[in-house]
């Protein structure tokens, strides 16, 4: 018996959990003073370009778990205006914990953040029962509209709030290792009726929604080149767009400073993007500008690991202005061209469990901030590891025995074009999100995570390495047509020396 099938008959047998009272957005005092202004200026944003950094690393992987309960969604008070303060910002804490050659958690918890206090209150009613998605996902983004949380991003969601996107893959039941085509599919929440609005021979990425109707990319199953489309969301096609649509991608030419590091935190559908420019690498000069309508605007520019610790993850446009959270979880912040960027330090997050040699906690706004106060629960610690705790550490690896076997590749005269190495296709076993199901080399560890390069700046790259192999990999190039390597660095191995990396222990499937 499988787990679905399991969960359904533990339901049948049980019925469904009685409904629990509903928390309330209470109405603050009505003749306390606004201590934020009413209005929020046009935001504007600066250019980048993204920087992926090479890493060839094991990656801890990812079970997502979540409390399922009866709806009873919160309600604030109309009466007051939509940038009124105190407020309830909606909002996930997300704690991911793993030890290395075991299966990692992820836990994430709906609620609300009150602003101006900063307190998390874990909403004990939010559930997404019986709402399709593109994955088995919790509550992730909450609808001021319908007053209900919802499966996907906030880019799926329709611009009235009321519908949102999502993808099928095709045939039922199949993975990113073994689909053969996809279908996008619109869901109105408040009539409950699914429609299939388009189709196509690979893969589908909802990028956004906006009036002109919903953006999407498209790969083919194996990858290959992406194409955009605009697509009509009441099913009456698709017409093909550019990639100067793609909400995440500047040109080169309108780079400050011709800086080619760059990276997309989020927009909305009204065309506002926020991007990072620079590295998180501590020490690294970097700054974080809005774009709309071709303007820029700088929230800040500093270093990286600096006072301000302005690290943000996660972004949310409402009437206050530009919401942001921060990756440590300490803090949420608001940015609004008047007020300038404000923090508010976070206090009721949920404890990190024990026994794990990784864990890391991050709180990312999931809707706009209601005005009111929201009464719900405190966040409950999440268990220990277990047994055994804490896991093995890592084997000690002689890298030096590698290091001396000779590399066997073949030269090449200058300026002439590379060998082209044949992709494996491969079906990769993934307990959470989107994996390449695709590889080149002979086995058993395969180069993935890209199907074409490019000579500036540094590129990620995806070891996949078949189960049956439990050793070290070590990582390594060469120029073909003159001398030099290419370096790879990364998290869970050992650089080892002329640019090469070790991994001592690979991980469980990601």
């Amino acid at each position: 018996m499988n787990e679905n099938e399991f969960r359904k008959r533990l339901s049948d047998a049980l019925g469904e959990p009685p409904p629990l009272a509903a928390p309330v957005l209470s109405r603050p005092d009505a003749q306390a003073q606004h201590t934020y202004p009413r209005t929020m200026a046009l935001l504007a944003a600066g250019l980048a370009i993204l920087l992926v950094l090479v890493l060839v690393a094991s990656r801890i992987a990812l079970h997502p778990t979540s409390s399922v309960l009866p709806a009873a969604p919160p309600s604030g008070n109309k009466a007051l205006a939509a940038d009124s303060f105190p407020c309830a910002l909606p909002a996930i804490a997300t704690t991911e914990s793993g030890n290395p050659g075991q299966d990692g958690v992820i836990h994430m918890d709906a609620g609300f953040v009150n602003i101006p206090g900063g307190s998390f209150q874990v909403d004990p009613t939010a559930n997404v029962r019986g709402m399709p998605s593109s994955y088995s996902a919790g509550p992730t983004i909450y609808s001021a509209t319908l007053q209900r949380w919802l499966p996907v991003g906030s880019r799926n969601v329709a611009p009235d709030g009321r519908s949102y996107a999502y993808v099928a893959l095709l045939p039922a039941g199949a993975t990113y290792s073994d689909f053969t085509s996809a279908e996008l599919h619109v869901y109105d929440v408040d009539a409950t009726v699914d429609h299939k609005v388009w189709s196509y021979p690979g893969s589908i990425d909802v990028l956004g929604w906006n009036s002109s109707g919903i953006l999407a990319q498209t790969v083919p199953p194996q990858g290959g080149v992406g194409l955009f489309w605009r697509v009509d969301p009441s099913g009456r096609g698709a017409s093909q767009g550019s990639s100067d649509e793609d909400p995440g991608r500047l040109p080169l030419s309108a780079l400050p400073g011709g800086n080619v590091n760059y990276s997309y935190l989020g927009g909305d559908s009204t065309g506002r993007a926020v991007f990072r420019i620079g590295s998180r690498d501590p020490g690294v000069k970097y700054s974080v500008v809005v774009l709309e309508s071709g303007n820029a605007t700088t929230i800040y520019s500093g270093t990286q690991g600096d006072a301000k610790d302005f690290d943000p993850g996660g972004v949310y446009f409402d009437a206050h202005g530009l919401w942001m959270g921060n990756f440590d979880g300490s803090v949420v912040w608001l940015w609004s061209r008047s007020t300038g960027l404000t923090s508010f330090k976070l206090s009721g997050l949920p404890a990190m469990p024990s026994g794990y040699q990784y864990s890391n906690l991050t709180v990312g706004p999931a809707g706009p901030c209601i005005p009111g106060v929201f009464a719900g629960v405190q966040a409950s610690a999440q268990p220990p590891a277990p047994t055994p705790t804490p896991s093995p550490a890592p084997p000690t690896v002689d890298w030096s025995a590698f290091m001396a076997k000779p590399l066997h590749l073949n030269d090449l005269p200058s300026h002439s074009t590379c060998p082209v190495t044949p992709s494996v296709n491969l079906k990769v076993k993934s307990q959470t999100g989107k994996w390449p199901n695709y590889g080149f080399g002979n086995g058993p560890a395969y180069l993935s995570g890209q199907v074409t390069w490019y000579s500036a700046g540094q590129q990620g790259a995806v070891i996949l390495v078949d189960p049956v192999y439990k050793g070290p990999v070590l990582v390594r190039s060469r120029r073909l047509d003159g001398n030099g390597a290419l370096t790879f660095s990364g998290a869970g191995g050992d650089a080892v020396g002329n640019g090469a990396f070790g991994i001592p222990q690979t991980s469980a499937p990601p």
